[in-house]
């Protein structure tokens, strides 16, 4: 009976879940992730390399250049 006891206890429960716990992914985990992380990085590329985010980031650093020379002038 005392056996039994032990074995209920919210500690001991607790501490056989804690066990048996999965530590990292599975294959189809990491398929899965392998492919979630290529098709944003093919997003990304083809972002970067579009000529309107060029335009973009080119009148973004125009307009941060234009902000620092005017507080520095005045």
């Amino acid at each position: 009976m005392k056996k039994l006891i032990n074995l209920i206890r919210p500690s001991r429960l607790l501490s056989l879940v804690r066990g048996h716990r999965e530590a990292g992914m599975a294959t189809a985990e990491y398929a899965v992730g392998t492919v979630a992380v290529v098709g944003l990085g093919g997003i990304i590329w083809k972002l970067l390399t579009s000529p309107e985010f060029a335009d973009l980031l080119s009148g973004f650093m125009r307009w941060i250049f234009d902000l620092i020379m005017k507080t520095i002038a005045g």
